[in-house]
């Protein structure tokens, strides 16, 4: 009976051991809904038409107009949206912002620049901010003509 409550003191030990060398990981949940602001839908595009985002992607060549499209829930009253778009060196390239008052809860605001043909190439940064506090940020690619 020993040998069985040693075997299994030394396997606890190697599990723990084991357990410790792990990358980790987690989880986590909220309820949506619960009075915060919050896009329903957001996507980096080539234009907006009836309100809608059209040609939905993430890679635009330099001299390009890209737009950022929002569909907001749980914004009742009045808010402001302020987008910063930055460069591939975190340079803030435009500082935008949109009010708005909302009688359903919903809306949609958009957001856009237009590139030169000397716009910096690689990683792009749109930053979402509503009244005042960061929600998310969108990336895109930039290449050259």
């Amino acid at each position: 009976m020993s040998r069985m409550i040693i075997f299994a003191f030394i396997l606890s030990g190697l599990l723990w051991t084991a357990c410790e060398k792990t990358e980790g990981g987690g989880s986590g949940s909220l309820e949506p809904g619960t009075g915060d602001p919050e896009i329903i839908e957001g996507y980096i595009c080539g234009w907006v038409s009836n309100n809608r985002p059209e040609k939905i992607d993430n890679s635009f060549v330099q001299d390009e107009r890209v737009y950022l499209w929002l569909s907001w829930g749980n914004v009742t009253g009045k808010h402001t949206v302020r987008v910063i778009w930055l460069d591939p060196e975190d340079d803030v390239v435009s500082d935008q912002e949109e009010s708005f008052n909302s009688k359903t809860g919903k809306t949609i605001t958009h957001f856009y620049i237009d590139t030169t043909s000397t716009a910096p190439v690689g990683r792009w940064i749109a930053e979402v901010h509503i009244d005042g506090k960061f929600v998310c940020s969108y990336a895109f690619w930039m290449y050259e003509e």
